[in-house]
């Protein structure tokens, strides 16, 4: 493997042998690399210690990562059946997975094209470590075909193989990674330190950089092994990332390395995307497929002991009906799961399942078990061994009301997507609700400064209907491009507003005080008030309209700026950023409000009564306010949970939602379809097995 020259700050490495050299047996210093393939060494430590005390730190860390992700796999696998029963996943290098390899060529990886490899659980390993050149690996599927039992089991393979010194497989979920933010050994560094606790300790510099630098500049642990190269990443779900973020991602992982060992999962269709938008693929790395489930798998998996069971004399009526509904229905791992779980209770008859009357075919066998999936993610009673932190949570029946709910906004919005900005279409009323109460506000604060009762209600009624209707405000131009905003602050842009800001607020300023004092001099003249009025009118207009003109140069939008879906991290970071961009404006308009009232004096009540009218008006029409009013009300109407992002989140670790971006999806298209019908509750079996 290729090494990475330290920085100027840190400490002194030993030298790292080039590639070529090969060590054997035991070494006095850490990982070295070998043979032409440029891999990691197996370093044995089991005589001869490692004597530098940075090596020594870096080796204790490397085999204490290697023993917590070992135990950790056992008791994800413990809990969720795998390692007692592995579905018979199969995987081949196919056609589809082919196409993906973009110029990368089974020849340039030193394998024979006429003898492309195929294989199950335990041959994957085998490919990646020793017939891989570089270890690089790319493992497509559909959604349900068992990309995570396989890469499960990758993972607990390459372990059990792996020799003190070499790298360390670790999964890490692609949807907590935003590559237009962050750089890959960036992220998995954070993800290593937040996992893993005992990586966050900081590696103190030593020698002359110590008393150059002093204390000030360490690097944790995590960030220690990820640029050394003894992280073997086993990045999970690419299709996770958004959209926008395609080229990003494939130009991110070019830029980790072509030597550096790495294994990616996705699903078929995003990652054929994110091939052609970065009109490459992925550099030295073999992609293969996982395939649908062979029928005498099947048969060994369900009924291992032969005829004499339950499932045995269910596949004799497959025997004799093979084109049966059930056997196409069974191709798909997750539906194998549901199929096993579903009738583990000893009154549970599977043999139903091949009743042609009731199951016509593979669509009403697959909406059959599907129905059972929610029963399954939720269970009532989980054992202790089987617990999660949040079981006791959520109650099975409200789970399945609050997916219920989702699915059927989902199919009446036609989309597919559960987006926390778009919880307001759920009722009709709120957005126009939420406007006009907010446009209210902002008048009835100004109207505490000028005291004009009948002004305020004036423009009150003028503005109100733009507000509300939605038709206006697009035509003139008051709705974003996007939802939602995140704040970016600097010193240029922060003098570049309070510039502009003052400018318009003093023009604001002079046009009102020239309408006060054209009415007060007109005495009860008409001609006198309207003109009066329409200054006053014109300090709200012309600085709106000269906003909205020079919008593209609008300093604001360079604080407090649009964030695109798309290329959104992850649905938790894109609420809180918009909230912040929604309090922290508000906030600041407040204090400011208050600073000039102490400063020029003549009471509070001006100034601030202006900045509360500013801050009203930017609360009131931020996405995160309108979603936190749409899950006050839902929650309050028992459509959702109050914490409702919570709720979305473990419905995705639980597999009944997958994370795409900022927004979730249903795990299967069907099951939102399922949902949405509101089909009866099945029975629930009489042990579950969570995911």
């Amino acid at each position: 493997m290729s090494t990475v020259d330290p920085p100027a700050d840190q400490p002194e490495e030993p030298p790292v042998p080039a590639p070529g050299n090969v060590y054997s047996g035991n070494t006095s210093h850490g990982p070295t690399a070998f043979g032409d393939h440029n891999t990691i060494n197996q370093v044995n430590y089991g005589s001869v210690p490692p004597t530098h005390s940075s090596d020594v730190l870096l080796s204790k860390a490397l085999e204490t990562l290697a023993d917590e992700v070992a135990v950790r796999r056992q008791r994800d696998e413990e809990r969720s059946g795998v390692l007692s029963r592995p579905l018979p996943v199969r995987w081949a290098a196919t056609e589809v997975a082919e196409a993906s390899m973009g110029e990368v060529t089974w020849s340039s990886l030193g394998l024979t094209p006429a003898q492309p490899p195929t294989g199950g659980l335990d041959d994957l390993a085998d490919l990646l470590t020793h017939r891989l050149p570089h270890r690089r690996l790319v493992i497509l599927g559909a959604a349900g075909s068992g990309r995570t039992v396989l890469v499960t089991r990758l993972v607990s393979t390459l372990l059990k193989e792996r020799l003190p010194g070499q790298p360390v497989p670790v999964l890490l979920p692609a949807g907590t990674w935003n590559p237009g933010k962050q750089l890959l050994r960036d992220w998995m560094a954070e993800q290593l330190a937040g996992d893993y606790p005992h990586l966050r300790a900081s590696v103190p510099l030593s020698g002359p950089r110590k008393r150059l630098f002093g204390s000030r500049r360490r690097r944790t642990l995590a960030a220690y092994l990820v640029d050394r190269n003894l992280v073997l990443p086993v990045i999970q779900g690419l299709d996770m990332i958004g959209d926008g973020l395609r080229e990003e991602t494939m130009n991110a992982l070019h830029e980790l390395g072509s030597t550096v060992p790495l294994v990616v999962t996705s699903l078929v269709a995003p990652y054929r995307r994110a091939v052609e938008s970065a009109e490459r693929g992925l550099s030295r790395a073999a992609v293969v497929e996982v395939l649908p489930l062979a029928f005498a798998d099947i048969r060994g998996y369900f009924a291992p002991e032969g005829v004499n069971s339950r499932w045995g004399q269910t596949f004799l009526d497959l025997d004799a009906d093979p084109e049966a509904p059930l056997t196409r229905a069974l191709r798909t791992p997750l539906l194998v799961w549901l199929a096993r779980t579903t009738y583990a209770g000893a009154a549970a008859d599977p043999r139903e399942l091949c009743d042609r009357v009731r199951f016509p075919d593979q669509a009403a066998v697959e909406n059959h078990l599907l129905d059972g999936l929610v029963s399954v993610a939720y269970p009532p009673q989980p054992t202790p061994a089987r617990r999660r932190d949040t079981d006791e949570t959520w109650h099975p029946d409200d789970a399945r009301s609050w997916l219920r709910f989702l699915a059927r906004h989902l199919r009446d919005t036609d989309t597919h997507e559960i987006a926390w900005w778009q919880l307001h279409r759920t009722m009709r009323f709120l957005r126009p609700a939420q406007y006009a109460v907010t446009n209210l506000l902002f008048w009835a604060s100004v109207w505490l400064v000028h005291g004009n009762l009948i002004v305020t209600v004036l423009f009150a009624a003028v503005t109100t209907p733009v507000a509300v209707s939605e038709r206006l405000r697009t035509r003139l131009g008051f709705v974003p491009a996007t939802p939602i905003h995140r704040v970016q602050v600097s010193g240029r842009r922060l003098r570049h507003l309070l510039r502009t800001t003052s400018v318009r607020l003093m023009l604001a300023s002079l046009l009102a005080g020239s309408g006060v004092v054209l009415w007060y001099l007109s005495g009860d003249s008409l001609p006198g008030i309207i003109g009066g009025l329409g200054l006053m009118a014109s300090a709200v207009v012309v600085p709106v309209w000269s906003l909205h003109r020079h919008r593209v140069n609008d300093p604001s939008r360079e604080i407090v700026i649009a964030e695109d879906p798309a290329r959104a991290d992850n649905p938790l970071a894109t609420l809180r950023a918009d909230r912040r961009s929604v309090l922290a404006p508000a906030g600041a308009l407040l204090v400011a409000g208050v600073t000039l009232a102490l400063l020029f004096g003549g009471g509070l009540r001006s100034p601030v009564a202006y900045m509360l009218a500013f801050a009203i008006g930017w609360v009131g029409y931020g996405a995160w306010t309108e979603y936190a009013i749409a899950r006050a009300v839902l929650a309050m109407r028992g459509r959702l949970p109050w914490r409702t992002m919570a709720f979305l989140r473990d419905a995705a670790e639980r597999g009944v939602l997958r994370q795409v971006g900022a927004v979730y999806q249903f795990r299967h298209p069907r099951l939102r379809d399922r949902l949405a019908a509101d089909p009866p509750a099945p029975p629930r079996p009489d042990h579950l097995a969570p995911r």
